[in-house]
């Protein structure tokens, strides 16, 4: 069986204030997150964070930051981590190293 991979799904998500460990507040979303393999099921909660340098249409984009947020406990899951096992689920998401911002609207032909 564990060889079968996580179905997963975002079941909600809910956009924040946080209190950090400072003592501070940060915006964030904590998207509630289904997993299912055979007949195991869990539900996560990863809270994820917007860095400064985070283009405002990737800020916009809830699609892309679930996305990330299900990308980051595949690493997980894929790591040897169990849904079972607790652990605060927490990333910030940056500028993705292939934004097509990024890239010149030309190229050579």
């Amino acid at each position: 069986m564990s060889d079968t991979p996580w179905l997963m799904r975002v079941e909600e998500g809910l956009a924040a204030q946080f209190k950090q460990p400072d003592g501070s507040s940060r915006p964030g979303t904590g998207w509630f997150i289904g997993l299912k393999r055979g007949e195991e099921t869990h539900s996560v909660v990863v809270r994820t964070y917007l860095s400064d340098d985070l283009p405002a249409k990737l800020r916009k984009d809830t699609e892309f930051q679930a996305r990330t947020a299900m990308q980051y406990l595949n690493d997980l899951l894929e790591r040897g981590w169990h849904p079972s096992q607790p652990k605060e689920l927490a990333i910030t998401i940056s500028n993705p190293p292939d934004d097509p911002a990024k890239k010149p609207g030309w190229k050579f032909w």
